[in-house]
């Protein structure tokens, strides 16, 4: 609700002002505990993979301080690199979470997971996307426009 808040607001401002209908808003959820009656079920696209999730996001848009493709052994992927304040609190997410899944939601759109191995001490999420390889760079782009409209707009 909070990010919801500071984005009407930073969608008000008369100069800078960001179009939210132009953000491509990507949203990590936590799994959820098996047996919980109130969590909400993702799909991943490809695999159908069923995910109880948290009803709130631990990480948005406003939390990351970088966005960039990555090519990894395995493959291409997604880099998420946080602020230093998201990373502590993450940091304290993956250790007192592990064994757990991250969910990547892009515009409502679960596209990705990842499980939480151990503690992430160094402030970045990578993480393989559902999505087929010819839109992944397309995708980064997005995210990385919209992750500097918005430093833009709070940094003023």
């Amino acid at each position: 609700m909070g990010a919801f808040l500071l984005l009407s607001l930073l969608a008000g401002c008369q100069t800078g002002r960001i179009d939210p209908a132009e953000l491509t808003r990507a949203r990590f959820f936590l799994e959820k505990a098996d047996g919980d009656a109130y969590s909400a079920i993702v799909t991943l696209p490809l695999s159908q993979v069923k995910i109880p999730v948290e009803g709130d996001a631990i990480l948005s848009e406003f939390d990351y301080l970088a966005i960039d493709l990555a090519e990894l052994e395995l493959g291409n992927c997604l880099s998420f690199t946080l602020k230093p304040a998201a990373a502590r609190a993450f940091y304290r997410i993956s250790v007192a979470n592990q064994g757990k899944r991250l969910v990547l939601v892009v515009d409502g759109q679960p596209i990705g997971a990842r499980r939480i191995d151990g503690p992430v001490s160094d402030g970045r999420i990578y993480i393989f996307l559902e999505v087929p390889d010819e839109t992944l760079e397309e995708l980064a782009a997005d995210l990385k426009k919209t992750n500097a409209d918005i430093q833009k707009t709070l940094s003023r």
